[in-house]
């Protein structure tokens, strides 16, 4: 079969495959609750594959094996940290949220951290969430597609302005439908297409290369560094390299689209076997991620673009039709991640910046949703993007400004108004700021001093309420708010 042939075949079934999505979500979706939060009736298989869909998307995974290429063996710090964030999230954070968040009525991340803000900096607080999220949010999806759109042109020569529109409307549409019950299911099958990449490109670069001791023994013959689980550093940049390597996972916490399935899973049940499915999942497919990255060094040293490292894989190892396979697996699963961030941003504009008094619309949503599409196009092929830079400034800058607040906020601490702000600010302004300035060893001023900074003025403006007559906000009864 020829190579045009494949990618004609694998558009089409991605176009149906959407539709089929669209078709099934919709019919369980007849309300606003239904759309934003399936109703808090997520179960376990679609809550671990949202949030690993959007934990550790496809161009997450990328990145991933682009670092093991050009790090090495040092690129485990990587691994050790997606599964030891996945390992929070499911045993701290996941308890935790869903009781929380049903208890006070929330449906966002936004709505949990400013829970006890109080009436008066309850608006600055979630138009300051609102101004972040639309700035990283948009910016994530911009990177995904535009990712997706330069793989496919580099492959096929098609025109990357159409590919963009294209993909953002047709994965628009299937969410427009279906809501949170479609993003969840993109994320499955972008999950799925990306463990099979991960784990069958390794195969025939294993056949060429001999056996698994040539791995490990070429590495080390290649480059000292490569071989050294500190890249060759030593002492306090030893230190400051693997710390920030390990802290990347960190900002998997303040992920709007990822926390958001954990507050929206039906039951401790259904928890519980989202949790094990996402922690299998993590650590097979980073392990396998990072195999590939190390494989793709071996046989393609002079690489000059690591994030490629897939695609060398694919074109160079396997005959034309099946690497072309490949190919648009990796092109669908970056498409497939724009469902959740663009879902999570049009449901925090229409929730949190609404007035209190007026009930929820899900027509605004949609529209919302659109224009979140429209915003994400037009980043997408007119700003100035670096693919490889601007993917890690969203998803640390994000993590930063409201992981650390959802953390103290679970711990049982009341966040203070200012405090609040104040750690929502940090967390952006030093994400920003450190992203600006050269790297640093592991980029451990990025990755590192602005979630620790946001969450020690998180810790030092909480207090924790010892009078067990005060219940939470997120305890208390009507009963406790109007006086019989």
């Amino acid at each position: 079969m020829a190579r045009s042939a494949v990618i004609q075949l694998a558009l089409l079934a991605f176009v149906a495959l959407l539709i089929v999505i669209a078709s099934w979500s919709g019919r369980r979706t007849h309300h606003a609750a239904d759309f934003l939060v399936a109703s808090r009736r997520l179960g376990g298989l679609l809550t671990a594959a949202g949030y690993v869909g959007s934990a550790s998307n496809a161009w997450i995974l990328t990145l991933v094996a682009s670092a093991a290429f050009a790090w090495g063996l040092s690129a485990i710090w990587l691994w050790g940290s997606f599964v030891f964030s996945c390992l929070v999230s499911m045993l701290y954070i996941a308890p935790r949220l869903r009781p929380i968040a049903a208890g006070q009525g929330a449906q966002t991340l936004t709505q949990v951290i400013s829970a006890d803000s109080g009436d008066r900096l309850q608006p600055l607080i979630t138009r300051s969430a609102a101004v972040i999220s639309v700035l990283f949010l948009i910016l994530q999806s911009a990177v995904l597609v535009r990712a997706a759109a330069e793989l496919l042109h580099m492959d096929s020569q098609f025109d990357v302005a159409r590919i963009v529109t294209l993909s953002v409307v047709l994965v628009t549409a299937c969410v427009l439908i279906g809501g949170l019950r479609a993003a969840s299911v993109c994320d499955g099958v972008q999950a799925a297409l990306m463990a099979c990449v991960a784990l069958l490109l390794p195969i025939p670069a294993f056949f060429a290369l001999g056996q698994w001791d040539m791995l490990v023994s070429s590495i080390g013959v290649m480059s000292p560094e490569l071989s050294d689980w500190f890249s060759g550093k030593s002492g306090v940049v030893a230190l400051a390299f693997s710390a920030g390597g390990f802290a990347l996972g960190f900002a998997i916490s303040g992920q709007p689209h990822a926390m958001v399935r954990l507050l929206a899973v039906k039951d401790d049940a259904a928890s519980r076997r989202a949790g094990w499915l996402a922690f299998a999942w993590t650590i097979i497919v980073l392990a396998a991620v990072i195999v590939a990255g190390w494989c793709a060094r071996l046989l393609y040293d002079g690489l000059q673009h690591p994030e490629q490292a897939f695609y060398a894989l694919a074109i160079r190892l396997l005959p034309p039709w099946l690497g072309a396979l490949f190919v648009m697996a990796l092109f669908v699963a970056l498409v497939l991640s724009l469902a959740s961030p663009m879902l999570a941003l049009a449901s925090q504009l229409s929730l949190d910046l609404r007035r209190s008094t007026s009930a929820h619309s899900i027509s605004l949503t949609r529209v919302l949703l659109a224009l979140v599409g429209v915003a994400t196009i037009f980043t997408a092929t007119l700003m100035p993007i670096n693919i490889l830079d601007h993917a890690l400034l969203a998803f640390t800058a994000i993590g930063a400004s409201f992981g650390p607040l959802l953390l103290v906020r679970l711990s049982g601490k009341r966040l203070r108004p200012g405090s609040v702000l104040g750690a929502m600010w940090a967390g952006f302004t030093l994400s920003v700021l450190f992203h600006l300035l050269p790297d640093s060893p592991g980029d451990f001023l990025e990755r590192v001093l602005p979630f620790v900074a946001a969450l020690g003025i998180a810790l030092s403006g909480g207090e924790r309420r010892r009078n067990p007559d005060r219940a939470d906000r997120a305890q208390e009864t009507v009963h406790d708010r109007i006086p019989i």
